[in-house]
């Protein structure tokens, strides 16, 4: 199966970081490719500046499950020193996100969002290991147990304020730390599975995790 490329630099701000872009989504294919389905991809890569993870220089986006977009902005200084294992973190995450799109989606509820981003942060870590993103620990102790509770009052509302919850900052990227901590729990007493085999798990199956982590 084939991974296009399209290097979107009419503008030239892209000059001289290309082929490393090139070399780390290569690398990130073939990491994610070892564990997890082949797949038909486009990848976007275009430049959007101050449209990116400011201490990164870049983001991803999975719209759907034929495509990601990895977004750079070359005039932020971290953009440059994050072209290695940052960007393969990035690029498999994303990929999650789009196998997941040819399964049950993305979701559109407060507890399928969590669950899709609590797989997505655990493949990078099945694949690369070492300390999870930033704000895949945003939380603990109460701050964890109290968006918990909050989020299993929430689980099916399908008029969540995603913003508010992946992006906010009281406590910042509360979403993105609870997914995680959702499905860490889960693959703490299901040993024998992965991030890459529960890519099209119904968000349903770990609700009972939820429970756990708000007591």
């Amino acid at each position: 199966m084939t991974w296009a490329i399209h290097i979107a630099n009419a503008s030239g701000h892209l000059n001289g970081l290309v082929s490393p872009i090139r070399k780390a989504i290569e690398r990130a294919q073939s990491q994610a490719e070892a564990v997890s389905a082949r797949v038909d991809l486009d990848v976007i890569v275009q430049v959007w500046p101050g449209r990116v993870i400011p201490h990164l220089g870049h983001v991803g986006y999975a719209p759907t499950g034929d495509m990601i977009q990895l977004t750079f902005d070359p005039s932020n200084p971290n953009c440059a020193h994050n072209l290695g294992e940052a960007l393969e973190r990035t690029v498999v995450h994303e990929f999650h996100h789009a196998l997941r799109w040819r399964g049950p989606g993305y979701g559109s509820t407060l507890g399928e969002a969590l669950v899709s981003e609590g797989l997505a942060g655990h493949f990078a870590q099945q694949l690369y290991g070492g300390p999870p993103e930033m704000w895949e620990t945003s939380l603990d102790g109460q701050d964890l147990s109290e968006a918990a509770r909050d989020a299993a009052a929430a689980w099916y509302d399908d008029a969540y304020d995603h913003a508010g919850w992946f992006f906010g900052s009281d406590p910042a990227w509360r979403g993105y730390g609870l997914g995680f901590a959702l499905i860490r729990r889960h693959l703490s007493i299901h040993p024998e599975e992965t991030a890459a085999t529960l890519v099209h798990a119904d968000a349903e199956r770990f609700r009972g995790d939820l429970e756990v982590v708000a007591d």
